[in-house]
């Protein structure tokens, strides 16, 4: 089993087909993009995953999928990483409404896909 209370890369989607706002914020609830089963997070925590977690059970309630992809305690390391496997996974990234600018959510993507592009990427990081 994965410790949860370490840093990594996860993956995280909400269940079900209902559209749902990235953020609940009141300030900005009907500018950001909003998001179903058809979309996939692809995201790094430097704090305990656990605690990343938490924060999407608020959003999404228990309907929410979260899953450890990558356990990575070095800090520098992650940022490095996360930045490096983001840039292969572009074209799939959506925007919020009335902005260009790229989130790390994503659509036309399966799971095992991501997954699987996120893996090949780590690989590749470590050989460099």
């Amino acid at each position: 089993m994965i410790n949860l209370n370490r840093s990594g890369i996860y993956l995280v989607n909400p269940n079900g087909k209902k559209l749902r706002p990235l953020d609940l914020d009141s300030r900005r609830i009907n500018k950001v993009a909003k998001v179903n089963c058809e979309y996939i997070k692809f995201g790094k925590s430097e704090r305990p995953l656990k605690d990343r977690y938490k924060d999407y059970k608020k959003i999404f309630g228990n309907d929410v999928n979260f899953n450890v992809i990558l356990v990575i305690d070095d800090l520098v390391k992650l940022r490095e990483f996360e930045k490096y496997a983001s840039s292969k996974l572009n074209k799939y990234k959506i925007s919020n409404p009335n902005s260009v600018r790229k989130l790390e959510w994503m659509k036309n993507i399966t799971f095992d896909e991501e997954k699987s592009i996120i893996l090949k990427s780590f690989n590749e990081y470590n050989k460099i």
